[in-house]
């Protein structure tokens, strides 16, 4: 191959073109900047393409092996054999939480990257694209009985592996987090401090409970559960009360009556009762 042209193989499109007004080659570097919106898209479809594989492998060999592991468990208690029983339940639950904490981290990162690179408004935007390609299983929820949605809310939170409680009162269900297991759990292990430095929406937005410097992944409750769901169905179905600080239980609500909801639950989101 030409010397040239194999020197030009290792350049990126920014050094082409800066290489060519170097040299005075105006027409070059108007012709290399055509390539510039493409340049790094292959690379980025590739790795979505073996993440995808990857996510898909996992899912497979997690399910195996947590029917693997059940079946012991319940081999050993019909047989009344207690002895190591504990030491299998912690296994098990390893195997989940390893890989839940890795999807939460794979979220809070995407987020982060919107809002770090492109801004809040792009950060709302993934957030209502992931919301919308929910939005049948929001449905779902809004048509169940509220004592249902409460024993489906606690499973799915049960499972994000935080500590968690259920109270109840005359008018509604109070779940208290302390903490979440996702978002709760960041903020404690300081996910949002040196080396990882999250994203934060730095000033008060709906998207961020009105509040400054609302982090990044909590804004989805905020978006999906609430936002959404009040353009969606007329009222919010998790009413959040998020932690001002890391030490701080999450807490939400879900109302008995959703025409109960205060109207305070809308305001902070930009809406009116």
């Amino acid at each position: 191959m030409d010397p040239k042209e194999l020197e030009e193989l290792s350049l990126k499109q920014s050094e082409k073109i800066l290489k060519a007004i170097k040299e005075g080659d105006r027409e070059k570097a108007i012709k290399e900047c055509e390539s510039l919106p493409k340049e790094f898209i292959l690379v980025h479809k590739g790795l979505a393409r073996v993440v995808e594989y990857i996510l898909q492998y996992n899912e497979k060999v997690f399910r195996e092996e947590q029917q693997k592991i059940s079946e012991k468990i319940t081999e050993k208690v019909k047989a009344g054999d207690y002895d190591g029983l504990e030491e299998l339940f912690e296994e098990r639950e390893k195997q989940h939480r390893i890989v839940h904490d890795l999807y939460i981290e794979i979220m809070a990162a995407s987020f982060s990257y919107m809002g770090e690179v492109y801004g809040d408004e792009r950060l709302e935007g993934i957030l209502r694209y992931t919301g919308e390609m929910q939005k049948k299983g929001f449905e779902a929820w809004e048509n169940m009985e509220v004592e249902d949605f409460v024993r489906m809310t606690a499973h799915l939170l049960k499972t994000h592996m935080g500590k968690m409680k259920v109270i109840e009162d005359d008018e509604k269900f109070t779940f208290i987090h302390d903490p979440c297991g996702s978002g709760g759990r960041l903020l404690r292990e300081g996910a949002y401090d040196p080396p990882k430095n999250y994203y934060r929406v730095k000033d008060p937005k709906p998207i961020g409970y009105n509040r400054p410097n609302f982090p990044a992944y909590c804004s989805h409750c905020m978006v999906w559960n609430n936002i959404q769901c009040i353009e969606w169905f007329g009222h919010p179905q998790w009413i959040h009360e998020p932690p001002e600080k890391p030490e701080d239980p999450c807490i939400f609500h879900i109302y008995k009556d959703p025409s109960k909801i205060p109207a305070e639950y809308y305001e902070k989101f930009g809406k009116r009762k």
